[in-house]
């Protein structure tokens, strides 16, 4: 069983000597070190002066399942702290997971074993017997035991691998939506879940093969198509000349399904690159990849034109730091080579999976946040939600009614991504997210 880098209890008996030591004021809430608060959930009540802010009352205690796998291991209980509690605040930027999906404290049962994990810094001790912590995630403990725990016996969230879906157990990211979403192109490959070169999930797509004790799976696109039964089953969208590759992806494609950009990535490390690939119509196979000159020494990636034009490409590199990415902009004639875009955009963090919308709004992603650029201004992305959903790669329709973007399941070893569409309000704000599977577009 995967073991936690510090006990828990070790974390808060060492909390409470300290608060112990503070004899000035007890009562004066002292700096802890971070760890994760679990415990039963007691009840909640929102903020007077904050509304949707939230105080969740937990009583701490280590959760049955654990206590049963350390007595099953041989190991001795970890001893009860009777009295001791925690109060987590949760608020719009507070991840709420219950079975792994999106919820609310309301959807939590009284008793219910959940986890507390605290955005850095913001522990504190308060007298001898209470925690105070701002919570960054909030989610029951079955989550919580999969996503951080895989090798503690329970109870397994089911796995979905048929290739007639879309969506599966495995990565189906970066939507690319046509035809107001009813044509739609993704990326997919199978999902590690063991150690390297063993354990792979999701939907055995062709071109998804995963070579023996490897520890890449290519990565491919395919396309489905909205019909009165629903999404077709996924195609292969395939390439000449560049079979095998360890990634072969489409990231732009015109609404006539004649011009599309691709990145392409072989097996021994070498840097991406993006190429542009013709054909002279619908259900005609697709041409030779052409490298797309301009876009500079290196590596590049994820590459679109800005709406509107057939020129200007906007794409992803790691050019400028090795852990790094960044967005860059090819704008000819005006300039010769692609530079990177303004430091509101780009920063120390990093930048990717950029999609732009009606009047050129800029969709991108930094870390685990989706964000717009528009008016000069970086402005965060939420769905209709009480709380943060995870999810990124957000890509509009060309006439900006709706938004595909890639859900983020928590699993252990790499995460499970799913697509999933939300309606764009008349004032820009966005609904709420509907698995791809129950979606249904607009007539005509």
């Amino acid at each position: 069983m995967k073991r936690f880098n510090l006990s828990l209890f070790v974390l808060l008996f060492l909390s409470l000597a300290l608060a112990g030591c503070d004899f000035l004021d007890p009562a004066r809430p002292t700096i802890q070190a971070d760890t994760e608060i679990l415990g039963n959930y007691l009840e909640f009540e929102e903020l007077p002066d904050q509304p949707g802010t939230f105080v969740l009352q937990l009583r701490v205690a280590p959760p049955r399942a654990l206590l049963e796998a350390e007595v099953s291991e041989g190991r001795r209980k970890p001893p009860k702290e009777e009295g001791l509690t925690a109060e987590i605040l949760v608020d719009s930027d507070t991840v709420v997971l219950l079975d792994g999906m999106p919820a609310a404290l309301k959807d939590f049962a009284p008793g219910a074993e959940v986890v507390g994990i605290p955005v850095p810094g913001s522990t504190r001790m308060v007298g001898e017997s209470s925690i105070l912590i701002k919570a960054d995630m909030l989610m029951d403990f079955d989550t919580f035991r999969r996503w951080r725990l895989p090798l503690m016996k329970g109870e397994d969230e089911p796995t979905v691998e048929d290739p007639a879906f879309v969506n599966s157990a495995g990565m189906e990211h970066a939507a690319v939506p046509l035809n107001g979403g009813r044509v739609l192109y993704f990326s997919a490959r199978l999902r590690r879940v063991g150690s390297e070169g063993e354990g792979w999930v999701g939907a055995r797509r062709k071109g998804l093969e995963v070579k023996d004790a490897s520890v890449f799976a290519p990565e491919r696109t395919y396309r489905t198509e909205y019909s009165e039964q629903g999404w077709t089953a996924p195609s292969l969208v395939f390439f000449p000349s560049h079979e095998p590759a360890r990634r072969i992806t489409v990231s732009w494609v015109d609404q006539e399904e004649t011009e599309c950009l691709v990145t392409v990535q072989g097996w021994e490390d070498e840097n991406p690159w993006v190429g542009r690939s013709l054909r002279s119509g619908l259900g005609e196979p697709w041409g030779e990849i052409v490298p797309m000159e301009g876009l500079g020494e290196g590596d590049a990636f994820d590459a679109v034109y800005l709406t509107g034009s057939r020129s200007k490409v906007l794409f992803v590199t790691t050019r400028q730091g090795a852990n790094q990415s960044d967005l860059f902009l090819f704008t000819p004639p005006e300039q010769q080579v692609a530079m990177p875009l303004e430091p509101r955009i780009n920063t120390v963090g990093s930048e990717w999976g950029p999609r732009t919308g009606p009047e050129n709004i800029l969709y991108f992603s930094r870390g685990d946040r989706q964000l717009t650029f528009f008016g000069g201004v970086v402005h965060p992305v939420y769905l209709e939600s009480p709380h943060r959903i995870l999810f990124s790669e957000m890509a509009p329709t060309l006439d900006g009614k709706w938004v595909f973007f890639t859900f983020t399941r928590l699993a252990a070893v790499e995460p499970d991504l799913d697509i999933w569409v939300a309606a764009v309000r008349e004032d820009g704000s966005i609904g709420a997210p509907i698995a791809l599977s129950d979606w249904q577009p607009e007539a005509g």
